[in-house]
């Protein structure tokens, strides 16, 4: 039963409207996908099938600054999850990149679906001491910012999504859905879960990255009932860009394994600069002036690494509010690579160990099946040079159902049919009938 009914949903995916971050798909009529090669975001018309329906994004433009104790639980995770995700690549002297920001929309949808000590333990290591509302009216307010800033030569794209396997006894919970679409702007797929639903999934993520990321996972397992993502895309010039006698090739730099290696490097002089007693830097705007790229050098003789696993959340707070104006002579390279990681290890190291065991309490995510957290995958991109830079995130979090997922029993109805009134008692019927046609009177 359960092969036909996929058979018969193979080609269907189903989107709930909604308004995405990217200007690319911002403007694109909805229309019914009826081929692989179609848009993922193409919206489904047949009546009563989105659970989402009467749902819409509701920015929160408020002109109030978010709030204070999110700030700090969110520079809080921030800088633990870099500590705890990219220590060992450190140690093998690789270039690392995550985005906390990319990870807590991702993983700020999936708490919205945890109860109990799982909802307890996501909330601590999110945002230490902010409560699920606070959390979630802060991201959508992040989300807000960002697109009301954006403009040409300076944009941050963030965007959302979940992906639900297209059977019928696997449903989101109403509130879970709502709050995903009114507060994350996330929208709903269903997906037989197949081979051409990952080139679908992919090709989301590509998009949505700006074609930075082109791929995000390579298989869903038999026992994946959902994912939930988020990608974010950073494009922005310089406010002051570097001018072709700035751009020096062929300089040298020591890397990690103490190699003399050659580059190219950007120099400049600056009016901001940032130190402590463990490190000095400068910050160098964007256009716009909304985001800006702040560099930290270790004091000579420390390791990178040293310096990453024992920076605090404080400390690297500090390091940006305490920035002075003064002039400073940099010189940094250009610098171009990927970077992936699978971070569900780090996250159980940082406190959130009930949501990837059987232990989980995901009751509010998903009507009647009882799931954990398998995976939680996050890739990134960066590109920096003379112009600009550009960098992009995504975060895909697995969920699974605990046990084999078993097709629920169903009868449907929508044929001819016989039909009984019983007497319990005796175990007789005391009407037998059939129904041909329901609107034949």
């Amino acid at each position: 039963m359960l092969k036909k009914i996929i058979s018969a949903v193979i080609a269907i995916t189903l989107v709930m409207g909604m308004c995405s971050c990217s200007e690319n798909s911002s403007s694109e009529p909805a229309s019914t996908p009826t081929a692989a090669s179609q848009s993922p975001a193409a919206e489904l018309t047949q009546p009563g099938v989105s659970p989402t329906a009467n749902y819409a994004f509701v920015e929160n433009t408020s002109t109030d600054k978010l709030d204070e104790k999110f700030v700090s639980g969110m520079n809080s995770f921030s800088v633990e999850l870099f500590k705890a995700s990219v220590a060992s690549d450190l140690s093998d002297g690789k270039n690392v990149l995550v985005s906390p920001e990319s990870v807590a929309f991702a993983l700020g949808m999936v708490q919205n679906g945890a109860d109990k000590e799982t909802l307890r333990q996501m909330q601590n290591v999110l945002c230490k001491d902010v409560d699920q509302e606070t959390f979630n009216k802060n991201m959508n307010r992040l989300m807000t910012m960002a697109k009301a800033a954006n403009k040409e030569g300076c944009k941050l794209n963030i965007a959302n999504s979940v992906w639900v396997r297209d059977r019928n006894d696997i449903t989101p919970t109403q509130q879970f859905t709502k709050t995903c679409k009114e507060l994350y702007d996330a929208e709903l797929f269903k997906s037989p879960f197949d081979d051409e639903a990952v080139k679908q999934v992919n090709s989301w993520v590509n998009e949505k990255t700006d074609k930075m990321i082109p791929d995000i996972i390579d298989k869903f397992d038999d026992d994946d009932v959902m994912y939930l993502i988020n990608c974010v895309a950073f494009d922005s010039k310089w406010e002051k860009k570097y001018e072709e006698e700035q751009v020096e090739e062929n300089e040298t730099f020591t890397n990690e394994k103490g190699e003399r290696v050659k580059c190219t490097m950007l120099s400049s002089k600056e009016s901001v600069y940032v130190s402590n007693d463990r490190a000095k830097g400068f910050i160098k705007n964007y256009k716009g002036g909304k985001y800006s790229f702040m560099a930290v050098l270790p004091n000579e003789g420390t390791d990178v690494k040293d310096y990453v696993s024992s920076m605090t959340a404080d400390e690297f707070a500090k390091l940006y509010s305490d920035r002075a104006e003064d002039k400073v002579v940099t010189k940094m390279p250009e610098f171009k690579y990927d970077h992936s990681l699978e971070l569900s290890e780090s996250l159980r190291k940082m406190g959130m160990t009930e949501a990837f065991s059987n232990a989980a309490d995901f009751s509010k995510l998903l009507e009647d099946i009882e799931t954990y957290i398998g995976k939680v995958l996050h890739k990134t991109h960066i590109e920096l040079g003379a112009n600009g830079t550009k960098a992009a995130a995504a975060t895909a979090v697995e969920v699974r159902a605990k046990g084999e997922i078993s097709a629920r029993k169903e009868v449907i109805l929508d044929r001819p049919f016989v039909y009984a009134i019983m007497d319990n008692e005796s175990g007789l019927p005391v009407f037998m009938g059939t129904v041909c046609d329901p609107t034949a009177e």
